[in-house]
């Protein structure tokens, strides 16, 4: 929940000098690190057509309704887009309306899924645990929800009332606040009273998500439908977070970037064959 009254200015840079950054690097893989690329819907589809003449591959984090114009994901794709980090937060309505957050409903998220998927592009979710309409049931209810989408990865966190937010104020006035250790601040610790579950219920089931997303069950059953994509999703479900080490020669030799080139020929081929069905 963000801050009240607080507004903060939109800035972009030229997308030919971003380009022109990104050739003159010599890397084969960069990484947006906006929190929200697509926040602008023109002006992502002026960076993507200013990209693709580069051939590089790379990833940002968007918000879920650049799904709104599948012309642009497509436009993402074919720009060398492998991956995209989007907030989904919850599945359940009604801790979106509390946190106030405008993103389309829960029941929509699969099928915009499904449209980075069917271009290409992997797919690491965001989830929130802890809203006052979750329950002990959220954490295997989430995890099922990312198998049966094949997310290629997820994040999860404990909600955190930030001092200064609506939330910390909420739960403050309700008496519900345990501490006030701003160390542990960090989303990844219980520093409040859950409504409907125990604090030690909240920290158990965040533990156990991420046991179960990165168990070889879990990794399997989230392999991408297209038999060109499995081997890079392998790669890097099973890379993240335990060999950070050798991420950096996979990325120098071009190993990734050889990796993910059927996927970027794959998404151009089904780009001209829409195309050449009369849409634009």
């Amino acid at each position: 929940m963000a801050t009240e009254r607080l507004r903060m200015p939109l800035q972009t840079r030229d997308p030919q000098a971003v380009a022109s950054e990104f050739a003159a690097d010599g890397n084969p893989y960069g990484v947006f690190i906006d929190n929200n690329l697509g926040s602008q819907p023109e002006y992502l589809r002026a960076l993507c057509r200013a990209l693709r003449p580069l051939e590089k591959i790379w990833s940002a984090a968007v918000s879920l309704d650049v799904a709104d114009d599948p012309s642009i994901v497509r436009e993402m794709a074919l720009a060398g887009c492998t991956g995209v980090f989007i907030g989904f937060e919850t599945l359940t309505d009604q801790n979106l309306a509390d946190a106030r957050k405008k993103t389309p409903r829960s029941a929509d998220y699969a099928r915009r899924v499904r449209l980075f998927h069917d271009n290409g592009i992997q797919v690491n979710g965001s989830f929130v645990f802890g809203f006052d309409g979750d329950g002990p049931d959220c954490f295997e209810r989430t995890c099922e929800w990312i198998e049966a989408q094949r997310l290629e990865c997820a994040t999860f966190h404990i909600l955190t009332p930030y001092p200064g937010t609506p939330l910390f104020a909420q739960l403050e006035a309700e008496g519900r606040l345990l501490h006030r250790n701003w160390e542990l601040y960090d989303t990844g610790h219980v520093v409040f009273r859950p409504k409907r579950m125990s604090a030690e219920q909240l920290a158990e089931g965040y533990s156990w998500s991420y046991h179960r997303l990165f168990s070889h069950r879990s990794v399997w059953r989230r392999r991408p439908k297209d038999w060109h994509a499995v081997a890079p999703y392998l790669a890097m479900s099973y890379l993240y977070k335990r060999a950070n080490w050798l991420w950096p020669l996979l990325i120098r030799h071009r190993l990734t970037a050889r990796a993910w080139r059927p996927l970027i020929e794959l998404s151009r081929r089904r780009h001209l064959r829409f195309r050449r069905r009369g849409h634009k």
